[in-house]
């Protein structure tokens, strides 16, 4: 039994070597593990609240069951411009989503209704069956987007490029849900696992030949041992058992040493890089995802270690006695295979000095493990790397937690190219398409294509709101090419969206891995505001700008508050976080400064008093705002240039008694005096006052009050027509590019009766028309929000049926350092958005490549050095009697890196050949998928050569580890083959 436990428990050097490498196996694979699984579990977390039940089926389905819905996809083409058109039941069941209920609009037959649309009622004809449907407006709905046009299915069905999908509740996870971002992440998150276990075979591999080059060389040391033990009865399979317990025994307590400082290292890794300022929250806990990985790989590393172990000593055990007395040397040439041995035949260059060949295989077989991990490396360096670029900066909201909860205006991008930088603003999308996890994102492609540098390879261009383009590397791996159309969720918000693919493109890194779709579209599939995307991306901005501040003045105005004269100032903060500006406001000659306070995206409104203004003209000027005001009117203020102004009809009938309006800006002036010829009347406390025009020709009325005077013409007319009178204003006073100006149209009845009227209002991309009956005396008000404009003039104008018009100019401000200073306001830092999504939402990628890194090499040097350790020791003897003729260790280190740089080449190269076979082979089945980004490695002659000299490194670094301990020792000990130990107390000394 004494020496079946030396056999089987016995202790060597190389034992801890075998453990050590071990050890690093596992430790990188519970490192991996740990932080890959947090990063699933993360992203997970993060969209945990876009859990749906339903699913998205092209297929026809049945629709008998109550949670079944089926809609009827097809689009037509309306002002030039393709519309989608959604055929739905008029029986349609509501939908319960995230526990709220979702009604569908109710469809009328031979309509097609969308709340975008807002013009009067037209008329349109059927692609297919030449039927004319009319179009007309509908009230929002939550789930159909308000430019689809609503219909039933028949009339649906009429038009081009129809399609049935069916919406259905279902018990498991849906191959393309309704909500698709915790579906994405979900499954993210299992290709990662998988990807996992996938490592845990090449390290497994690793565990192999570690344990079979430290058997076979404890097998060599012991040949006299299993001699004795063989010629006192023991059988070989008692011998292979003893060996398999050792291989097994040292492959469990790697594994436990493994397992704890596999856990250290990954809190130290997450410690280092939050002390180092990378954004990471990732947590290095044990959960059921990190077991179910770990517990299969530790099964697999004691299956693998025994029957290495069984493997190494098979020779050795099944030997007769007579052999295995025999030196060990006498029988090594027999160990080196055949193809070795022809290797050395082959050239001289090949024949080596010292080692030989039969550490080809296992320097091979590390090698390749670490050429695969090489290669997803380069691959993520290449996903990652292009959008990572310092070149490139990303403007998203500073608290949001994530860049899908990020609000960034769009007008942002505009402000950003006034100042000559590329700007793209963007919205991601985590969509679920027939099981397969897709990135998608919202763009405007022009902008993106300038920014991002891709190129169209096949089709054309977006450029319609339901078109799309699509990655290669996402067309190959989903089998989605341009003409075809796909139909999918929405991403935090229940939805339907079909996409026509135009065309295929080509880009650097993830970039190929993404479905482009514009952003109104992405709104839809997102839940954001109409103007609002996630983020900006941007190049080229000159920061140095970024001190200009956020806030500016909308509006200033003269005012009396609490019988103080003062100037209310309207300040708008356009940025992303609170800011603080010191104002100067101008009054004439008098100056006041005020410090103003205002929260992201706020406005306020600050009085500041000007107590001993004199009467008179003066120029107000605050920010960018400068104009003429008038202090002095019957209450102390006024905007008015004149002070006192008139407002009566331009045209008038002849024998009308319209009514006139004294005012100071907009104070009604009571008790004023209005004059016509001989006519006299005085205004009431609304300011007003009715005048008899009995005679045709210019009438010219004079209004006075307290030494002021103003006038105007009205022309009378038989004909004339009793029409509205107009007042167009657009406020802000001094709105900027970020800023949505609103017009406001005033129609007042100034005569005696009551007046019927269609008001239209157009302005810059806006139409607006409404039909209006103002009583007399009264005001009918109409209102439009302008969109946000460049730098320039625009004119709003109002009209009437009746033919009145007013018109209303007003200037949008530029301020090309002020992009600058809103890209500073938010959360502004270098990379791409891919970047910020993997740094922000996935937890921070960097953290688990680092530690992937350090770990890969170490341990890759680890089991590198034992298959060499067991190379060398084959030559003990000969380097024993090298070591006893006088050869230096020096030179015997030498020959030996000489013979590696040989061996080690070439196991580079078929470790590379092999490692890119089994690459491409697991690409082809769809594996090295995570998260909808292919790892695909990217091949470039640097990247060849830095891994041909890295392979190389490792062979001699661990050909060099294993021979410096050997050409230490004494040249008697290395000629002096290890003998069974004799029992304790006997005297003599038991060889180490």
């Amino acid at each position: 039994m004494g020496y079946r436990r030396v056999l089987s428990f016995g202790w060597a050097r190389r034992d801890t070597l075998a453990v050590v490498v071990i050890a690093l196996t596992v430790s990188f694979l519970v490192g991996a593990a740990v932080l890959g699984v947090a990063l699933g579990d993360q992203t997970t977390t993060i969209a945990a609240e876009y859990e749906t039940s339903y699913g998205i089926y092209e297929t026809p389905q049945d629709s008998s069951s109550s949670t079944a819905l089926t809609l009827t996809l097809a689009e037509t083409t309306l002002d030039g411009q393709q519309v989608p058109v959604v055929g739905i039941p008029r029986d349609a069941s509501a939908l319960t989503v995230r526990g709220e209920t979702i009604s569908l609009p109710t469809p009328e037959r031979g309509a097609l209704a969308a709340a975008a649309y807002q013009r009067p009622e037209s008329r349109l004809q059927s692609d297919a069956s030449g039927e004319t449907v009319s179009i007309r407006s509908r009230q929002s709905n939550s789930f159909i987007p308000d430019s689809w046009y609503v219909t039933d299915p028949a009339t649906a069905a009429s038009f081009d490029h129809t399609t049935q999908v069916t919406i259905r509740s279902v018990d498991g996870r849906a191959a393309t849900p309704l909500l698709s971002a915790l579906e994405f992440f979900v499954r993210g998150a299992g290709e990662l696992v998988r990807l996992l276990r996938l490592a845990t075979v090449a390290a497994g591999i690793l565990v192999a030949v570690t344990i079979y080059s430290v058997v076979q060389i404890t097998v060599r040391e012991r040949r006299p041992d299993i001699a004795v033990l063989r010629s006192t009865g023991a059988t070989p399979r008692q011998v292979l058992q003893l060996f398999a317990l050792r291989a097994v025994t040292l492959t469990a307590v790697g594994t436990a040493v493994g397992y704890g400082f596999g856990l250290i290292l990954v809190r130290v890794v997450v410690n280092a890089a939050i002390y180092g300022g990378l954004p990471t929250s990732l947590s290095a806990q044990i959960s059921q995802p990190v077991l179910s990985v770990l517990v299969p790989a530790v099964v697999l590393f004691l299956v693998v270690g025994g029957l290495s172990g069984l493997l190494a000593a098979y020779k050795g055990a099944t030997q007769e006695p007579a052999t295995l007395a025999k030196p060990a040397r006498q029988t090594a040439d027999a160990d080196t295979s055949r193809f070795a041995g022809l290797l050395e035949t082959c050239s001289g260059f090949l024949k080596t000095r010292l080692l030989g060949w039969e550490a080809l295989v296992p320097t091979a077989s590390t090698l390749t493990v670490f050429m695969c991990a090489l290669l997803l490396l380069t691959a993520v360096a290449g996903a990652v790397g292009p959008a990572s670029d310092t070149d490139g900066q990303t403007i998203t909201q500073p608290d949001a937690p994530h860049p899908i909860a990020s609000n960034v205006p769009v007008v942002y991008a505009d402000a950003l190219r006034s100042q000559g930088a590329a700007a793209s603003p963007e919205i991601l999308l985590f969509e679920v398409h027939e099981g397969d996890p897709i990135v998608a994102r919202g763009v405007n492609f022009s902008a993106y294509r300038e920014l991002s540098g891709v190129q169209i390879t096949e089709g054309s261009a977006p450029n319609q709101r339901y078109e799309a383009v699509i990655g290669a590397d996402l067309a190959r791996s989903s089998d989605l090419s341009p003409g075809e159309t796909v139909v999918i969720g929405g991403s935090t918000t229940a939805s339907v969206a079909r996409f026509n693919i135009t065309g295929t493109f080509t880009g650097t890194g993830i970039q190929d891995d993404q479905l482009l779709v514009s952003i109104p579209a992405a709104r839809e599939m997102g839940n954001i505001r109409d103007d609002s995307v996630h983020f900006v991306r941007t190049r080229g901005l000159d920061r140095e700008t970024a001190a200009t501040s956020t806030l500016v003045a909308t509006s200033a105005r003269l005012r009396n508050v609490n019988n103080r004269t003062g100037v209310s100032v309207a300040v708008t903060n356009l940025g992303l976080s609170e800011a603080t500006r010191e104002f100067e406001i101008k009054l004439g000659s008098t100056v006041r400064k005020r410090s103003v306070t205002v929260g992201s995206q706020q406005s306020t409104r600050v009085f500041v008093p000007f107590d001993e203004t004199p009467s008179g003209t003066h120029t107000l000027a605050v920010g960018e705002i400068t104009k003429n005001v008038s202090v002095g009117g019957p209450n102390g203020e006024s905007d008015s240039l004149s002070g006192l102004s008139i407002s009566a009809p331009r045209t008038a009938p002849t024998n009308s008694t319209p009514a006139v309006r004294i005012s100071h800006g907009d104070t009604p002036v009571a008790n004023a005096t209005i004059s016509l010829g001989a006519q006299t009347v005085t205004t009431n406390d609304r300011g007003l006052a009715r005048l008899a025009l009995n005679s045709t020709g210019n009438a010219t009325l004079v209004a006075t009050s307290n030494g002021e005077r103003a006038t105007t013409t009205v022309t009378v007319r038989d004909d004339a027509v009793r029409a509205l009178t107009l007042d167009a204003t657009v406020s802000p006073d001094a709105p900027s590019i970020f800023t949505r100006p609103k017009a406001t149209v005033r129609a007042w009845n100034p005569w005696a009766e009551t007046v019927q009227s269609s008001l239209r209002v157009t302005g810059p991309s806006v139409e607006k028309k409404r039909p209006v009956t103002v009583e007399s005396g009264e005001t009918a008000t109409v209102r439009a929000r302008l969109p946000r404009r460049p730098a320039g003039s625009y004119t709003v104008e109002a009209t009437t049926t009746a033919g009145q018009r007013v018109t209303a100019t007003y200037t949008v401000q530029g301020d090309d350092r002020l992009g600058a200073a809103l890209a500073q306001s938010g959360r502004y830092t270098g990379g791409g958005g891919i970047t910020q999504a993997i740094q922000v939402a996935f937890g921070n990628i960097e953290v688990l490549v680092l530690a992937v890194v350090a770990l890969l090499s170490v341990m890759t040097v680890g089991s590198t050095t034992a298959a060499f350790t067991r190379a060398v020791h084959t030559t003990k003897r000969e380097i024993g009697i090298r070591r006893a003729t006088g050869a230096s260790p020096w030179a015997i280190l030498t020959d030996v890196i000489v013979d590696t740089l040989k061996i080690g080449t070439t196991a580079t190269v078929l470790a590379g050949v092999i490692a890119f076979g089994v690459v491409s082979g697991l690409l082809s089945v769809g594996e090295l998928r995570v998260f909808g980004v292919v790892l695909e490695p990217v091949i470039t002659p640097t990247a060849v050569v830095a891994a041909l000299v890295g392979g190389v490194a490792l062979a001699v670094i661990s050909a060099t580890l294993a021979t410096a301990g050997m050409v230490r020792k004494m040249p008697a000990s290395l000629l002096v083959d290890r003998h069974i130990p004799v029992p304790e107390g006997s005297g003599e000394r038991r060889d180490a």
